[in-house]
């Protein structure tokens, strides 16, 4: 977990870098505070694989408490079934996203 402005950071040397692909970076915010969370390298946590979908998302992060930090857990939208692809909305309309990443739309 990192501040908002690393956050950004980050966002903007993985702009430059010929040899990657976007970034995975999410924001969000709890108790008026705001945090960051890089998804973008392997990192062993399963959660940097859920996919978007905005028309189809089952799961929806939530941030909680856990032993006084702040921690970012998905929750079910509706019954899940076993097999089922987990995906959930990315939240990301930014004009330039849409248009480097065109399946954010759907």
């Amino acid at each position: 977990m990192m501040s908002p402005e690393e956050g950004r950071r980050k966002e903007e040397k993985y702009d430059v870098d010929p040899d990657r692909f976007g970034s995975y970076v999410f924001y969000f915010r709890f108790r008026e505070r705001c945090y960051c969370i890089d998804a973008t390298a392997e990192s062993g946590r399963l959660g940097r694989l859920i996919n978007h979908s905005k028309k189809h998302a089952n799961i929806a992060p939530r941030p909680v408490e856990v032993d006084g930090k702040p921690r970012l857990v998905f929750f079910a939208l509706r019954q899940i079934q076993l097999g089922d692809e987990l995906l959930y909305d990315y939240g990301d309309r930014s004009k330039i996203s849409v248009i480097e990443n065109p399946w954010l739309k759907s």
